[in-house]
């Protein structure tokens, strides 16, 4: 089975904008989650050359109203979800 594009969710239930650049920028991306070897990809769509901002390990998410979340708390409960 193909990977499967999940729309990312906070958990205040607005939509995932992107991803914060260590410039502060948010980037949009695109995530895939594969059911069967159960990995997930996050795909950048313009970072600019910028790297991911990482807190803790984690990739820094941007909901719809500026607020950050942590990706692996995101991408759990969206799969979940979908």
């Amino acid at each position: 089975m193909a990977a499967k594009i999940i729309k990312l969710v906070a958990p205040n239930n607005l939509p995932i904008v992107g991803v914060r650049l260590e410039d502060g920028a948010v980037c949009e991306c695109v995530y895939s989650y594969d059911n069967v070897s159960l990995l997930g990809e996050m795909v950048l769509q313009n970072n600019g050359g910028a790297n991911i901002l990482k807190r803790d390990g984690d990739s820094v998410l941007v909901d719809s109203a500026g607020n950050e979340w942590r990706s692996s708390d995101i991408e759990y409960d969206s799969i979940l979800r979908s």
